[in-house]
């Protein structure tokens, strides 16, 4: 399928990957992992072909089988030449040969039904036949259910029957990203490449995503922040660390668990190692210089150079996002209450969208809420009202003594491009105090020296997203809302967030697709649906799991009234045959009735002809042979009538 040999990827002056190998088989479910800025995304971009990463320089061998057909999702999609297409039309490219042969269909049949169509001529012969082969090819290819396998991926990934016409160009960069996974899931590439395929996905299409991946027939490649969905799809783990790729065959907590196991067992050998260079290096000082012990000594410190070349300290990566968030005095009891909170937005058609309808909700001092719902349930409005950032009927009631800090879900684009790392921080303490902890705050996310002078405008989406983080450190609070705070954070700064946020003393609302974050964190969930909010107690996975259940009773629901229906239609469709079997019976006895009743008159009409000859005087006068003839005809006619009266009374 895919082997890569002695490959190295340079951009500028960092090296990526330096003399590195590995192997995609034909059915293999890989997982990414690495630092950010070790080459994720890179490498993706340069086994799909992908040519405009400016500087990037290449050595070693990408081989591919001649079968190999590639299909890649990247983190950012341009869509300026399909932005006129529907949804529907732009899943349909999916499969250029069969757009081609269904525009082709079209003109053929247009052609066949002209009405100065010469139908004996040979060119209209030639026609048909190619009419035929192109109809062939076109149910071969699956042509017929195209348009139903669209719009059944369409809508596992969240797209209403709506949203099948509408125009690529009405969706947002998020929804654009959904339509180019969909077309890349019909293509059905036999290596697919995935680069942070969960960032734009709710919950349902998630799950829908893991149902849909489990089952692919051929191998992926997935770069993704999201521990569940790898654990769940993946069964082999590439990890770039130190310009090297290792492999690990499991998945995500499987490489976890080895990696350290891995680390500990090269640290004893490390250990070993460095003990037995002592030793030799101890016989090599004591006897190098004594007659009897010096051919030993030689043969000591031959084996001693010999270890020391190829004795080698385990790297490890000691780069640690580590930071407490700033204390508080505690709130009252009581943080805040809500009655009766509405939102609704005002729509380009002069329309309303009720968003939220009518909330109440009480937070006590120690909650620790995530707030769930699908893309566009208003889970962010939610959080930008609690914040002060919206206004909304009903009534929202601070308890005493809170003290509020926002991270919202686009916290990076609020910061100042052309402004250095270090001034947007300088900028935004709220005091001279705050201002003399800039430096130290920094430094704990991984800015010292003369990276705290970089602008904005160069950071990585990751490095973007540690400053944001940096800044809400600058203020205490006891209520923490975050939304979607982990995008762009690898596994690591995502944990250090995670342990940071276990040691944070306040109340909290986060907002997040990433199970694994929530689960470690929440004890209440707040689930936002069509304007309405249901609150859960538990974890995550607890509500997760009555998630589950819920749906699972939902469809079983469904399949028995789909049942029922069927055995309805059954018994209706049964009812139906039986009575068009008496119908049909009870037509054909008409139809006998009145062939009866036709020859009962012309055997009655014989009968009385043969009644006149037989009543008159000649009769008696005719031979014995002739009368005798005569009378037996007149007896069988006689007893065909009474089978036909016998009949015809039974039919009728």
């Amino acid at each position: 399928m895919l082997e890569a040999r002695n490959l190295s990827l340079t951009v500028g002056t960092k090296e990526l990957l330096v003399d590195t190998s590995f192997r995609v088989g034909d059915t293999d479910h890989v997982a990414l992992v690495g630092l950010n800025g070790t080459g994720k995304s890179t490498l993706l971009r340069h086994i799909s072909g992908t040519t405009y990463d400016s500087g990037l320089m290449t050595s070693g061998q990408l081989l591919k089988s001649a079968e190999t057909t590639i299909g890649y999702l990247p983190q950012e999609i341009n869509f300026d030449a399909d932005l006129e297409k529907t949804a529907l039309q732009y899943a349909l490219l999916a499969n250029e040969r069969l757009c081609v042969l269904s525009e082709k269909i079209t003109r053929m049949e247009h052609e066949l039904a002209l009405p100065e169509q010469d139908y004996e001529s040979e060119s209209y012969h030639q026609l048909i036949e190619r009419f035929s082969d192109a109809m062939h090819e076109f149910e071969h290819l699956g042509g017929y259910t195209m348009q139903s396998d669209a719009e059944k991926v369409l809508a596992g990934l969240g797209f209403s029957e709506i949203d099948f016409h509408k125009k690529v160009k009405a969706f947002s960069g998020g929804w654009q990203m959904r339509l180019h996974l969909t077309k890349l899931l019909l293509q059905n590439p036999t290596l697919l490449l995935l680069d942070e395929p969960t960032n734009h996905l709710d919950i349902d299409s998630l799950r829908w995503l893991e149902n849909y991946l489990v089952n692919y027939e051929h191998s992926y490649i997935i770069v993704s922040h999201d521990r569940f969905f790898l654990d769940k799809l993946t069964k082999k783990t590439l990890e770039i660390a130190f310009a090297r790729i290792h492999e690990y065959k499991g998945n995500y907590s499987y490489y976890e668990k080895e990696k350290a196991e891995r680390y500990e067992l090269m640290m004893g050998k490390y250990a070993n190692d460095l003990k037995k260079m002592e030793e030799l290096r101890a016989f090599v000082d004591r006897f190098r210089y004594k007659a009897t012990k010096a051919r030993q000594a030689q043969s000591r410190l031959k084996q001693m150079e010999k270890l020391e070349s190829q004795i080698e300290s385990p790297e490890e990566d000691l780069s640690r996002i580590s930071f407490r968030f700033p204390k508080a005095m505690p709130s009252g009891r009581e943080v805040m209450r809500l009655e009766g909170v509405k939102k609704a937005y005002s729509m380009p058609d002069g329309s309303n969208k009720q968003v939220l309808n009518g909330l109440d909700l009480e937070v006590m001092r120690g909650d620790r809420i995530a707030i769930v719902g699908s893309n566009g349930a208003g889970k962010s409005t939610f959080c930008k009202i609690i914040a002060g950032q919206l206004d909304f009927e009903g009534k929202l009631t601070m308890g005493h003594n809170v003290s509020l800090n926002y991270f919202g879900q686009h916290q990076t684009e609020s910061l100042s491009p052309e402004k250095s790392i270090y001034n947007e921080m300088l900028d935004s303490a709220p005091n001279s105090e705050a201002q003399k902890r800039v430096r130290d705050i920094l430094g704990c996310f991984l800015f010292s020296g003369d990276a705290i002078n970089k602008k904005i405008r160069v950071l990585s989406g990751g490095e973007k997203s540690r400053v944001a983080l940096a800044k809400i450190l600058l203020q205490a609070s006891n209520l923490l809302i975050m939304d979607e705070p982990t995008n762009h954070l690898d596994m690591r700064s995502k944990e250090m967030l995670i342990e940071s946020l276990e040691n944070y003393s306040g109340t909290l609302l986060l907002v997040s697709h990433d199970r694994y974050f929530l689960d470690s964190l929440v004890n209440k969930v707040i689930e936002i649906k069509n304007g309405n909010m249901q609150l859960h107690l538990g974890t995550y996975a607890e509500y997760l799991e009555k998630a589950e259940k819920a749906i699972e009773a939902e469809r079983k629901q469904e399949a028995a009234g789909r049942q029922k229906t069927q055995a309805a239609t059954q018994t209706i469709t049964e009812k139906d045959k039986e009575q068009a079997k008496k119908s049909a019976a009870a037509k054909k006895d008409k139809k006998r009735i009145e062939e009866i009743e036709q020859k009962i008159n012309r055997l009655e009409q014989q009968k009385e002809s043969i009644e006149t000859v037989m009543a008159t005087e000649d009769f008696y006068k005719k031979s014995q042979k002739e009368t005798d003839s005569i009378l037996e005809g007149y007896h069988k006619l006689c007893a065909e009538l009474n089978l036909l009266f016998a009949e015809w009374e039974q039919l009728s």
